[in-house]
């Protein structure tokens, strides 16, 4: 199932920085056992080590542990030695190949802030992920420049993936002109939010859906769909609506390749009686029903909900490693292992990650062959 990481010696002379007369273990050996403890939840080097240590015989069977087990040094020398965008080119081949072409995806982009990884001599690694909310795995990222920002990224990740027969979704710092040139260069379609730092285009959308009677012609034309949530002692109402009556905008703004439509949602909360209103607006490159619209601006936050596990399962934002290469190699590990932690079988329904991580650490000799073969 994995095989790009035990087959990834072919690649070492692009991967592996290291010098080969000092080299004990295989580029391929140190990224296994790396892959295996992220997976069983195993979170600083010291305590790899340790694991390694404990399940060597195991681990033997898969890789060539016959000089010792590595130190929690040589882990962490070998992943700050190792080509992070070769590592994530290879990765990305992987996860395209993941039966995940087929259908339409949705791919949702945002960024997050490694915090264990800045101290008070260099910011923390700020990592762009692009994310196939409808297949539940990450298919590519890109590290910010420390005197950069999201828009110059993005542009480098759309490019690094295909986003053929996929909507991508950008939050409003990402609704930019050649972000969207990049979208319609690589055959995909957009469901971008507009803010005010869109200027005279979000000024033009919001005035246009202020209009009641506009709001009414298309709700008849079934251009607008609600959903009713009751939790946490709350109600929350969001309509959504969708107009492709847009040709008076793109000649307005003629930058915004492939302008099909345009949409805005309202988010109603009622707590104890105390509403709260939230007025959203999008831009838009296809067709497609309303629904389709509401399965985009509600996918987008399968993103945050990556990082949010990043953080609870992985406890990334308390990681210490500081070498940039080192941690932006493990978060695309990271990544990888909440994808299989979705998919391997397990004993019990309705396991949380933790638990999953638990299973697999205490019996690593029945899961390892899921992943492996063996």
């Amino acid at each position: 199932m994995i095989d790009f990481i035990v087959s990834i010696d072919a690649h070492s002379d692009e991967l592996d920085g290291r010098q080969c007369w000092k080299i004990r273990y295989p580029l391929s050996t140190i990224l296994f056992l790396v892959f295996v403890c992220q997976l069983a939840g195993i979170e600083t080097w010291k305590e790899m080590e340790d694991f390694i240590e404990m399940n060597e015989g195991l681990l033997g069977d898969y890789v060539d542990l016959s000089v010792g087990c590595p130190s929690h040094d040589t882990l962490e020398r070998v992943m700050s030695m190792v080509n992070p965008q070769f590592l994530s080119d290879l990765k990305v081949e992987f996860e395209q190949s993941a039966d995940c072409l087929s259908v339409e995806r949705l791919i949702a982009i945002d960024g997050k802030t490694m915090r264990g990884n800045g101290n008070k001599h260099q910011q923390p690694n700020h990592i762009v992920t692009a994310y196939d909310g409808s297949h539940q795995i990450s298919i590519g990222q890109v590290c910010v420049d420390e005197k950069s920002n999201e828009i110059t990224a993005i542009p480098r990740l759309l490019r690094m993936i295909d986003i053929r027969k996929g909507i991508v979704t950008i939050d409003a710092m990402g609704t930019q002109t050649e972000i969207v040139d990049e979208i319609i260069k690589g055959k995909g379609d957009y469901c971008l939010a507009v803010k005010g730092n869109q200027g005279t285009l979000f000024e033009d959308i919001s005035l246009y859906f202020s209009d009641v009677q506009l709001l009414e012609r298309l709700m008849k034309k079934r251009q607008h769909y609600q959903t009713v949530e009751k939790a946490r002692s709350q109600i929350e109402i969001r309509e959504y609506w969708v107009s492709y009556d847009v040709k008076w905008l793109s000649d307005r703004h003629p930058h915004w390749q492939k302008l099909s439509g345009i949409g805005m949602t309202k988010n109603t909360i009622d707590r104890d009686g105390v509403l709260t209103v939230e007025v959203r607006y999008f831009i838009i490159s296809f067709k497609k029903d309303v629904e389709t619209f509401a399965s985009c601006v509600r996918g987008h936050w399968s993103v945050e909900s990556m990082h949010w596990l990043l953080d609870v399962v992985y406890r990334e934002d308390h990681n210490q490693t500081l070498d940039k290469r080192a941690a932006f190699n493990l978060n695309a590990i990271r990544k990888l292992c909440l994808y299989f932690l979705k998919v391997i079988q397990f004993p019990k329904k309705d396991l949380s990650y933790r638990r999953k991580q638990r299973y697999i650490s205490v019996h690593l000799n029945d899961y390892l062959p899921q992943l492996f073969g063996k």
